[in-house]
């Protein structure tokens, strides 16, 4: 009996990779496996361009060692100029900065350097051994790390002169040291504890307040005045309050070393020290909040400081009036204070989304927001969103509005109900790549480096092999289309020897704006200068536009010297010498029945041309520019091993006549190259594998399989 014919095509095949299904229940246009592909949205599949550095590239004066703790952020608006923006560089224990405003960008450093040691924490891991967070506030840059203290930096853009300024924390002291159960009764000798209670509350403090701390904390002392407005002690044993507690926070003490007894005269009191730093900051309602602290006591604490007009109140996380004062103790919606949440462990990233602050800690996310939308000390909610926490502060980026970040179990996101707006947290490997996931080794996880693309929509995450020996170097890569919903894998090939490394990653917009001064000077030429002597300039934000990339940040493989480049290699080669392998295995194909073994008489691919001009010359030879490539092979039932050669799927009908007089033009009359091809093999399913050739690109609109089906097997 004759074969029947059945046809199937393939045009989409934009599903990324796939191992959460099964042989018999394959997705379509998905692939089993596959590396270093790029998946774009018309459709077709490329190969990924080359790592390379940038043209006409520089390197540092500095070298980053093996062991060298890195981290790149980002200082908007440098100095109060708009659209000014520098790359922060953390090398260890030293902040470089680049202007990120033209190319090459590693060409771009700024001549200040800040010594993050200067402010190195006693007894902590030590500056160098740190990575720093970063977050912009009125045109100056603040730095927090679990190792040193909380510090912000300013620039003057006209001396090009950068101020450095640590961040000091005050807070009011509203945690009782006495045992407040006996505070309802009056003690005739009081503790060192009580004593300093009773004057946290107002008691012996002057302007008037009695000295006696022996009387009951239930009510302020001024409630006891007489008619001539003086306290008297009759007066105030006539009012009952029952058990409550009057209301305490006359005391402004350290934040990181509460010196009771300095601030209160009553020496035998303990200093607390809070021997932890804050590993993440955020700006929010005009505000620098803090949070991050590695202590049993403050885990779950997350410091706000008073609005910004200046920034002397970057550390002033306190309420401006005193609250037991007679005359003025309102809580502003200027002042700054305190949030616990209560269950949080381990506060990794604070990130502002629309009206609110969301949390992220080991054991999950919270949500902070205001009424209607507008935070205030006086009125706020804490709102926990999932239990699903985040695993490393490296996992987290922010794709349009939505964040995305690495737990214990999966890549999670938040998705907003779009009646209520309400965050519910949504798994994104457990139905796509869950095992490959698994398979990334949990130390490599900790070690995440992150950055979304907002122009191209898509989020990327490296970590390095398991057995890396360079602190800083990644080699894998993880790429989701956020549109597509598409999972895929890259891993940058080292050289043979000395490799240049990626380290890092930052987007760049491609927009920006650089300082240019100009002298300023009188209608008749003459130069303007001020009554002091000093030259007059003026000031002008000249815009710079770009193209926007992931800009990777690379250690030079001789020198380990820092610079910079991007995915654009078009050798198609890391670094321009180490071939990558760039392949993807559809899937599981049954051409209609699990039953009857079938072949492929003809499989047909389309591919684009690349080919845009001709290289050479007479004596030499002509060769096309750009030239592609692609590997054809089957495998049947479930094979790992091909049951076919590998066929070359990019083949001209006829190859273009050279125009020795024009080489631009390659005169070829199609933009799609179909090329069809007859598979060897027989089997209930057919896999088809589409592989690159050293040094050669390959775009893959779509494919067809033509199949024969034998009914009588």
């Amino acid at each position: 009996m004759p074969q029947s014919l059945t046809q199937r095509v393939v045009n989409t095949f934009v599903k990324g990779l796939i191992t959460e299904a099964g042989e018999l229940t394959f997705p379509p246009d998905a692939s089993v496996d596959e590396l270093n592909c790029d998946l774009r949205r018309d459709g077709s599949r490329r190969r990924r361009k080359g790592a390379a550095k940038e043209t006409n590239f520089e390197l540092s004066s500095f070298t980053v060692a093996d062991d060298a703790i890195t981290t790149t952020g980002v200082w908007y608006n440098v100095g109060g100029q708009s659209g000014l923006e520098f790359l922060v560089f953390q090398n260890g224990s030293t902040l470089h900065f680049y202007n990120k405003s033209g190319v090459p960008f590693s060409a771009n450093v700024d001549s200040a350097t800040v010594n993050l040691s200067t402010y190195e924490v006693a007894g902590s891991v030590g500056a160098s051994n740190a990575k720093c967070t970063f977050t912009s506030l009125k045109g100056a840059l603040i730095v927090v790390s679990e190792a040193i203290e909380p510090l912000y930096i300013e620039r003057d853009n006209v001396a090009e002169t950068i101020s450095i300024t640590q961040i000091d924390f005050r807070v009011r002291d509203f945690d009782w040291q006495g045992d407040t159960t006996t505070y309802y009764e009056d003690e005739a000798s009081p503790s060192d504890e009580r004593k300093y209670d009773a004057q946290n509350t107002g008691w012996n403090t002057g302007n008037g307040a009695p000295t006696d701390l022996t009387k009951r904390l239930t009510h302020p002392w001024y409630s006891g005045k007489d008619a001539s407005g003086v306290y008297s002690a009759t007066e105030w044993d006539k009012i009952y309050t029952g058990t409550s507690l009057t209301g305490n926070g006359h005391y402004v003490l350290d934040f990181f070393s509460k010196d009771r007894a300095t601030a209160s005269g009553i020496s035998g009191l303990t200093t607390e020290t809070e021997s932890s730093r804050f590993r993440t900051v955020a700006t929010f309602a005009g505000r620098a909040f803090y949070a991050g602290l590695d202590s049993t006591s403050n885990t779950d604490i997350i410091l706000f400081s008073q609005l910004i007009d200046n920034f002397n109140q970057l550390g002033e996380c306190l309420q401006q009036n005193d609250p037991t004062s007679e005359q003025i103790s309102d809580l502003l919606d200027t002042d700054g204070g305190t949030i616990r949440i209560a269950g949080a462990v381990g506060i990794k990233v604070l990130y502002v989304i629309d009206a609110s602050l969301y949390v992220f800690a080991e054991n999950g996310v919270w949500r902070i927001e205001g009424i209607d939308g507008v935070f205030s000390p006086a009125g706020f909610a804490v709102r926990k969103i999932t239990d699903v926490g985040i695993v490393s502060e490296g996992s987290f980026v922010i794709a349009d509005g939505s964040p995305i970040w690495w737990s214990k179990n999966g890549i999670h996101t938040l998705q907003f109900d779009q009646t209520s707006g309400r965050p519910v947290e949504s798994n994104l490997t457990i139905s796509t790549i869950q095992a490959y996931w698994d398979r990334i080794p949990n130390e490599s996880k900790n070690k995440l480096i992150s950055i979304f693309d907002p122009v191209n929509k898509r989020a990327y995450w490296a970590w390095p092999d398991d057995s890396e020996t360079v602190e800083s170097k990644v080699n894998n890569i993880l790429v989701l289309d956020v549109p597509l919903k598409a999972f895929y894998p890259w891993y940058v090939e080292d050289e043979t020897a000395d490799t240049d490394a990626i380290i890092g990653m930052e987007f760049f917009s491609g927009f920006g704006a650089a300082a240019s001064t100009l002298d300023v000077v009188t209608s008749t030429g003459d130069d303007v200068i001020t009554s002091a002597g000093d030259d007059v300039v003026s000031i002008q934000n000249l815009a710079v536009t770009g193209s926007p990339a992931i800009i990777l940040i690379i250690r030079d493989g001789e020198s380990d010297k820092m610079t910079m480049g991007s995915f654009t290699g078009e050798d198609f080669l890391d670094w321009g010498t180490t071939n990558y392998s760039s392949f993807a295995e559809a899937g599981y194909d049954f051409m209609g029945d699990l039953l009857l073994k079938k072949t492929a008489p003809y499989i047909t691919t389309y591919m684009r041309l690349t080919e845009t001009a001709w290289e050479g010359n007479e004596t030499d030879g002509y060769q096309p520019d750009k030239p592609s490539s692609m590997l054809v092979s089957a495998f049947w039932d479930f094979k790992n091993s091909s049951s076919s050669t590998a066929q070359q799927a990019y083949r001209f009908k006829a190859m273009p006549v050279v125009d020795a007089n024009n080489l631009l033009n390659f005169d070829y009359p199609e933009t799609v190259i179909t090329t069809r091809m007859k598979v060897r093999g027989r089997g209930r399913s057919m896999r088809i594998k589409f592989e690159s050739e050293q040094g050669k690109d390959f775009v893959l609109l779509g494919y067809s399989v033509l199949g024969g089906v034998n009914q009588t097997h």
